[in-house]
């Protein structure tokens, strides 16, 4: 049976999800970070997608974000990454 081929979207989504893992990875072994440290680890040349991936987290409640803009990942989060990995 022929492989259906990876289409431009299908690779960007699932570049996005692997950003999403590996904030979600960060923050759980290495405690809450402030917004901007994000953007410095995931995002050196600031193309963007780091916001869009921790926006993304927020939304589904996987992260949240004080009013200081520390991120910190819940426990929505913790359970996801539990899931994916077991």
């Amino acid at each position: 049976m022929p492989e259906e081929p990876i289409r431009p979207g299908d690779r960007e989504q699932k570049r996005q999800k692997s950003l999403q893992r590996r904030v979600l990875q960060h923050l759980k072994h290495h405690g809450p970070k402030h917004y901007d440290n994000l953007f410095i680890l995931f995002d050196p040349y600031r193309t963007g997608e780091t916001g869009l991936a921790v926006q993304a987290l927020k939304l589904g409640h996987y992260v949240k974000i004080d009013q200081d803009r520390m991120v910190q990942i819940t426990d929505v989060g913790l359970r996801l990454l539990e899931e994916q990995s077991g």
